[in-house]
């Protein structure tokens, strides 16, 4: 009896101590949960967007804070600011690196070019996206070429025989550098016309006769020329992507449509940029609890109804990838050899 009541009284204190443990745990919890209500209630939470207001970053940006603040302790009010201009982008870049307060209340969303840029344009580059903190991202974008129901050529194949007139709005846009990679790594015959305006000009020259096929992101297409895709006047032939798009899941990616090893590894290191889509991330040093509950208030955004009835209906693909991708995403593509980088330029 002895020896069971010693038994049983080393359990009894092995409870005490556990339900100790415990108590203590969840008084942690609470105190913890408190002070981001602190925090963050009452307070505006600012969201900033490397783009101008009317295009589909600033979308995407305002369906999200319209509906991440309710997954936020305290509930912050979120609002959304645009840093419009070609260079709004690198601009929020430069911004978020060293001259954002590190204390949860401003987090950003910049153009899908910024990590690449980093290496490609080192000398624009006061940033180091390898310490941004990831929240994570709601979708890709997936620039693509797509070619018109009237030209002889209906593929990236195709095209290695037949010329393909392909408008463009400039050299370093996307409607212009997908064709020229696959003119360059792929042995295609597309004639690149530059000038026009933008997708609603390259949409109506397509449907005047003037050019066959133009670049751009198909969402692009979804949201301007429904009409298009419906009738069956255009169809993506190229995605300048990692993974294909959901939407047109037996087009090929770029890397997919390359051969020779050391372009495969430009065309992965071009088509990087597609992964980043509409990423969210914070500027380094934000405390560890307040980074916490913007990543969950994010996650449980992505699978929130109301959010993703409101992304339906703003023609918003959601395709989620965590912040452990991103920050795997941006290691890797910042490692990528120099002459990789000095050719992809």
């Amino acid at each position: 009896m002895l020896v069971k009541s010693g038994l049983w009284n080393r359990i009894a204190v092995s409870a005490f101590a556990l339900l100790g443990a415990s108590i203590a745990i969840s008084d942690a919890a609470q105190a913890q949960s408190a002070s981001l209500e602190d925090v963050y209630k009452g307070k505006i939470v600012t969201f900033l967007v490397g783009s101008g207001e009317g295009g589909s970053f600033g979308i995407y940006g305002q369906v999200l804070a319209q509906h991440m603040s309710r997954h936020i302790p305290g509930q912050p009010r979120i609002i959304v600011r645009y840093f419009g201009g070609q260079s709004g982008g690198l601009t929020l870049a430069n911004q978020m690196q060293s001259n954002v307060t590190p204390d949860g209340l401003t987090f950003a969303m910049t153009q899908q070019t910024i990590v690449p840029a980093q290496l490609i344009n080192p000398q624009f580059a006061q940033y180091d996206a390898r310490t941004w903190i990831w929240i994570g991202n709601m979708a890709p974008i997936r620039n693509m070429l797509a070619i018109y129901h009237t030209a002889k050529a209906q593929s990236v194949e195709e095209a290695k025989v037949h010329e393909v007139i392909v408008g463009a709005t400039g050299p370093s846009s996307p409607t212009y550098i997908l064709p020229n990679l696959l003119n360059k790594f792929a042995g295609a015959k597309f004639k690149i016309v530059t000038g026009y305006k933008g997708t609603a000009d390259l949409n109506l020259a397509m449907a005047r006769g003037e050019i066959e096929g133009r670049g751009g992101s198909w969402l692009s297409v979804v949201q301007a020329a429904p009409d298009m895709i419906r009738n069956k006047h255009i169809k993506p032939v190229a995605f300048a992507s990692m993974t294909r798009d959901p939407a047109s899941p037996d087009t090929p990616t770029l890397p997919e449509l390359v051969s020779d090893p050391l372009h495969k590894q430009v065309a992965e290191f071009v088509s990087s940029e597609s992964e980043f889509g509409r990423s969210l991330f914070l500027p380094p040093n934000v405390p560890s609890d307040r980074v916490e509950a913007l990543r969950k208030a994010f996650t449980m955004t992505m699978q929130d109804e109301a959010f993703l009835a409101d992304a339906k209906r703003a023609q918003m693909p959601i395709e989620p990838m965590s912040h452990e991708a991103m920050a795997e995403l941006t290691r890797r593509v910042l490692s990528t050899p120099a002459h990789i980088v000095e050719l992809a330029k």
